[in-house]
Formats: structure tokens, C-alpha cells, sequence
């Protein structure tokens, strides 16, 4: 790696905003919590840690940097908090009931469309595409007037058969300028469906299409003000965002809908990492302050789907396929019926947890780890938060414990055995057979999920030094990627399209720092069953069937600066050195007086037996009794029952 190369990398989570850095061999991190109010002041204030802990101010940082790429669970959030704009929807007369969906299937306006703003408008494309009516002006501009004076702020176009021939999506669009124009106040933002997928099946084209509006404006406004404040430091590259399908591109060349799960997918390209360094199979486990975000890596290949699903909806937007769960650190714990309930709600950063003391009056899994002291109230986030270990007991005792007899402590211990075995079902309901070997990472992954070695499926888990800002650490291995796509016909030119599209590629690539030499470019299609409608990969040169439907697809790659594991010499087993005190901890009912050790400090081949907490500055890994953690050649941490299983 160039000396003087320096990366940012920055994911905001929805408690906190992680940032990963890299200086020609330096690497650093960083972690704040996330503003929900202005994503972009975490943002700033996570650089401006970076900047510190590089030696340097936060103008020089930024103005030497080759690339800051960004990712978040912004447009995830904004759809579970449905805080997207408001769509009105003008689809085929006789299809605002039907909305192109299958009998019983969950459709739009369950979720993200109102129903009284959805217009249908007369016009038809056949099956074949040939235009057999064209939308009537004033009968459109009338519809377009309703959904306006319902409350619509942006208007999404999605006619029938419009794969075949998108003319009518055209033309009403057309009619929506010329009577709006944009230097209007009262102009009407507008997309079409063909503006977002080129690939068949009305249903899912129209999800896609509505789900992209839905996001646009949060996201629009949050990434270019992002932009705008790295570029007043003297940054003068374009911002690059992640996408969900497992590359970065700048935002003025993103779709909002194209970042969905950019954080966890970050994640997943440090898992791949891993699993191509140990030569092995490994589930990844996100556990951050919100969610629990699951993957699997086989034979070194990144899961993946052609059809990422958005609250049930399926869409065309391909993804490398994470399974989200509402367990994080901030969930909030409470008794239902008798039940301990744990999430999907979480508190977020701000107030957080009641033991951050900024308010939060609910009790959270965090709560309960302060209450048993796995975590230490003087050393959150490296010291820089202190935790009120009797706000927690509070809020424990109010919410889980009441009612029952329960101590503080029984109730607190009550809500880990929940939240455990919630990671661990979720775990088995995956496809994870044979796969004995877990990463796991986010600021509460290792909090969570160390007890698992001990289930007889799970040989070894793995924790490395990164594994507190692991998607931000993931996301610095993930290059440029555009992809371009075209409807496939039987009679069409696949030359021709591929030359098209490779003349849109190298004019954004140049835009965004590369020259044609450095673009590689890859070329597969999707075909696709009208009748099954399942979506799957062919090779361009494959004879397809009559009627088939497919899409052309080009990607363009620019290789990006990665960051790389060194592997250093190992010294022998004793952890003494790094032991930094002790503490009381409520293992099992039962206080122990418990062995603390600093992560930082651990030398190479240094095992310590459980019980015992390892502390690092942004994460806590308590070892169970029963279990050891090894030091490994890497620097990571290696967990597992028998000394053999962490030996490898």
C-alpha cells in the first residue's frame, strides 16, 4: 500500500457512526454515537476523530484523501420509521385494486401508498409492445392534479407491459413537465418505472420503482450535505456510497434504493476477508445497537439474491442477501404476558440505553450487561461515556423485573439468556449446515454471542481487533462498481448493447478518477419465468426459448484501495501482561470475582481461559467458563471449548 494513500471509511449504524482508517500503513478507528438529527454531524465528528488519532487536523486529513466511501441504514430506517415522502401512484385504468400483484400477495399500498393516492389512467401496451392507446392529456394532467391536492409530493409512473415498450411512461412523464416545469414551485417530481428496472414482471418493477421514491428525499438530502461538508475541508474526489449489491459509487451516480443495507453488506466483505485468509466457511454476525444482521460466505463467494424483498415486497434490485433481526444493544426488554419481549424497538443513540444517562428511561440488553458488570460503567467507548450502573438497575427493575420476585441481577440475567437464544434460533433457521465457525462483530457482537462455541454446532468464533467498526472495516475492501442493464430480445444485438453500455460505464468512471484501462468490465443476463416468476443468472451466450424474457446486464469495476491482515510472530500462552484488574460479574446466578485483560494488550499465541472479559476500547468479549480465547499469527481473537478448536 502507497504511503501516502489515505482511506476513510464511515458506516452509520443507527446507534452509532463507525469510521475506519487508513494511512499508507496506518490503520485507526473510530466510534461516536450516531445524531439522529443530522446523520452528517456524526459523520464529521467521526473524521474529525480519525484525523486526531492519524496526528493530523481534519482539513489536511480530508484534503489528502484519495476516497471516503459511506454507508448507512439511512433508507432502511427511514422505512421502518415511514418517514419517506408521500407517493402518489398513477398506474393502468382497472389496475389501482390489482396493483400488478398476485392474489394474496402483500402489495404497495399496504405500506408505503395510500389508497386514496393511487390514480389509474387510460392507455395500453400489448404483451408483444405495440401501442394500441396513448394516455389522454387532460384526463392525465386531472389525475396528476388529484394525487397533488391529496397530498402526493412526488408521483411515481408505472404502466402495464411498460418492459415491452415504455412509451406511455415517456409521454406521461412528458405531459407532467410541460404543464409543471421544474423552475415552478409547484413542479412535480416524477420517476418512471423503466427509469429504475429494465428487467420484466409489472408487480415487482412497480415495488421497485415506489420503493426508490420513497427514500429519495432523506437520502438526497443527507448524502450531498455529507458531500458538501467534506468538500468545505478541501476533500475534491467525489463521496462514494454503498451500494447493496456489494461496490461503491459516487452519489450523484446512486440510486436511494441502490443503498439499502449498504452497512451490513459493508460487513459482509470483511467476512469474506476472513473466510479467504482462514480457508473456511463462516457465518457473520452483525450485532450493533439496533439489529442482528446474519450472513453466509461458502467457498469464498458473497450470498447473494436478484430480488432483495423491502418490507415483504419483492423488487429487481439485486443484493448480497443479509437476514436482519430486531436484537441489538439498544433493543428494549420488557415483559409481555408474562414473556420477556426483547426489540424489534431500540432506543437508538439518543437518549440510548438508560445507563447512558441522557434521558433513556427503558431498559435495554445493554441495561442488563451494565446490571451484571460484564460491561464496565468506567470504560464505555475507551472511558469517554460513563454508564449509570444505578439507572440501569432502575430501569431493569421497572420494566422486566416487575411483578416477580426477581433481583435486578436475575432479571438482567433473564434478558441475556433471552436475547442469546433469540441470535441462536436465528442462527439454525439459516442455511448453515456443515459451517461450524462464526465471526462475530458490531459493538455487541461479542458481548452476545461468545457463549455459542459452546452449543455442539459451532466449533469457533472469531473476533478481531476491527470487530467494534467491522462494516466500516469491511466497506474499505469494497471497489467501484456500476452496473448497467438492457432488455434482451430474441432478435436483438447483443454487441450493440453491450457497446451502449459500455460507453455509459466509461463516462461515469472517468468522472469518478478512472481511465479505461483500469475499468474491467463482466457481462451476464437474468432470465426470467412469466410463470414462476423466478429470476436467475444464464450466460449471455446461452440459446434461450421462445417468448424467454431476459436482461442484459454489464459491470463495471475500478479496482480500490483495501486494507490487508498482517500476520506477525507468536509468543508463548501466558496473558498476565495484558490483564488490567478485576471485577465482579454475575456468571450463571452467582457473582465471581472475574479477571479483566485489555484486547490491546494480548500479545500473539496469548490464551485466556474463562471466566474472564476482555475489554477493548469499543467492545467487550466475555469468556465464558468452559471456553478459551486465543490470540492467533493475525492478531484476532480465536474462541473456542477445546484448545485444539483455536490451535488451527
Amino acid at each position: 500500500m502507497k504511503k501516502d494513500l489515505i482511506t476513510i471509511n464511515i458506516d452509520v449504524g443507527g446507534t452509532f457512526t463507525d469510521g475506519f482508517f487508513v494511512w499508507g500503513d496506518k490503520v485507526s478507528s473510530a466510534k461516536v454515537p450516531t445524531t439522529g438529527h443530522d446523520l452528517t454531524v456524526g459523520f464529521m465528528e467521526c473524521i474529525e476523530r480519525g484525523a486526531e488519532k492519524m496526528g493530523t487536523d481534519l482539513s489536511e486529513f480530508l484534503a489528502k484523501a484519495s476516497m471516503v466511501r459511506f454507508s448507512t441504514t439511512m433508507g432502511t430506517n427511514a422505512i421502518i420509521e415511514k418517514k419517506g415522502m408521500q407517493i402518489g401512484l398513477l398506474v393502468t385504468s382497472g389496475q389501482e385494486e390489482k396493483l400488478y400483484s398476485v392474489e394474496g400477495e402483500f402489495k404497495v399500498n399496504d405500506y408505503f401508498v395510500k389508497p386514496n393516492l393511487i390514480e389509474g389512467i387510460e392507455e395500453e401496451i400489448d404483451i408483444e409492445g405495440k401501442l394500441v392507446r396513448e394516455p389522454k392529456e387532460e384526463q392525465t394532467l386531472k389525475a396528476v392534479k388529484r394525487l397533488q391536492e391529496s397530498g402526493a409530493r412526488m408521483v411515481v409512473i408505472s404502466l402495464e407491459n411498460s418492459y415491452w415498450n415504455n412509451s406511455n411512461e415517456r409521454e406521461v412523464k412528458r405531459l407532467i413537465q410541460e404543464e409543471y416545469p421544474r423552475h415552478y414551485l409547484g413542479s412535480v417530481p416524477t420517476l418512471t418505472s423503466f427509469e429504475v428496472s429494465s428487467r420484466p414482471d409489472d408487480y415487482r418493477r412497480l415495488n421497485t420503482a415506489v420503493g426508490n421514491a420513497y427514500i429519495h428525499r432523506p437520502m438526497k438530502v443527507s448524502l450531498y450535505r455529507a458531500e458538501d461538508k467534506i468538500r468545505s475541508h478541501s476533500y475534491n474526489r467525489p463521496l462514494f456510497i454503498g451500494h447493496s449489491s456489494g461496490g461503491v459509487a459516487a452519489v450523484a451516480k446512486t440510486r436511494a434504493i441502490d443503498t439499502l443495507n449498504s452497512g451490513p453488506v459493508a460487513g459482509v466483505f470483511g467476512v469474506k476477508a476472513l473466510s479467504e485468509e482462514y480457508q473456511m466457511d463462516i457465518i457473520g454476525a452483525d450485532m450493533g445497537g439496533t439489529s442482528l444482521d446474519l450472513s453466509i460466505v461458502k467457498n469464498g463467494e458473497l450470498p447473494f439474491e436478484l430480488s432483495h424483498e423491502i418490507k415483504g415486497l419483492p423488487t429487481h434490485i439485486p443484493a448480497i442477501a443479509v437476514q436482519t433481526i430486531g436484537a441489538g444493544g439498544g433493543s428494549i426488554a420488557k415483559m409481555e404476558q408474562g414473556e420477556i419481549q426483547i426489540g424489534p424497538e431500540s432506543v437508538g443513540g439518543n437518549p440510548g440505553p438508560a445507563c447512558f444517562g441522557k434521558g433513556g428511561k427503558m431498559a435495554t440488553v445493554t441495561d442488563a450487561d451494565v446490571v451484571l458488570g460484564r460491561i464496565s460503567s468506567e470504560f464505555f467507548l475507551g472511558g469517554r461515556l460513563e454508564l449509570s450502573v444505578d439507572k440501569a438497575r432502575k430501569a431493569i427493575e421497572r420494566h422486566v423485573a416487575v411483578g416477580r420476585k426477581n433481583t435486578a441481577e436475575e432479571a438482567a440475567e433473564k434478558v441475556i439468556i433471552k436475547v442469546e437464544q433469540k441470535i441462536k434460533n436465528a442462527i439454525t433457521g439459516m442455511d448453515s449446515k456443515g459451517i461450524d465457525t462464526i465471526v462475530a462483530y458490531g459493538g455487541a457482537g461479542p458481548m452476545h454471542m461468545t457463549g455459542l462455541v459452546k452449543e455442539k454446532e459451532i466449533k469457533r468464533m472469531i473476533v478481531t481487533p476491527h470487530s467494534a467498526i467491522f462494516s466500516a472495516f469491511g466497506e474499505s475492501m469494497m471497489g467501484i462498481l456500476h452496473t448497467y442493464t438492457r432488455p434482451l430480445w430474441e432478435k436483438s444485438n447483443v454487441e450493440t448493447l453491450i457497446g451502449q453500455m459500455k460507453m455509459d460505464a466509461e463516462k461515469d468512471m472517468r468522472s469518478e478518477g478512472f481511465s479505461l484501462e483500469e475499468i474491467k468490465f463482466d457481462i451476464d443476463a437474468i432470465s426470467y419465468d412469466p410463470d414462476g416468476r423466478m429470476d436467475e443468472f444464464v450466460s449471455v451466450s446461452e440459446k434461450r426459448k421462445k417468448n424467454e424474457l431476459a436482461t442484459l446486464r454489464l459491470h463495471a469495476r475500478g479496482d480500490a484501495p483495501i486494507s490487508v491482515f498482517t500476520e506477525g510472530k507468536c509468543g508463548g500462552e501466558d496473558p498476565s501482561s495484558a490483564r488490567i484488574g478485576e471485577r465482579e460479574v454475575v456468571w450463571r446466578g452467582e457473582k465471581i470475582i472475574t479477571p479483566i485483560f485489555a484486547f490491546e494488550k494480548l500479545h500473539r499465541g496469548a490464551i485466556v481461559k474463562g471466566p474472564a472479559i476482555i475489554e477493548s476500547v469499543d467492545t467487550t468479549i466475555p469468556v465464558v467458563e468452559g471456553t478459551l480465547l486465543r490470540v492467533d499469527a493475525l492478531g484476532n481473537g480465536i474462541i473456542g471449548s477445546k484448545k485444539s478448536d483455536i490451535s488451527e
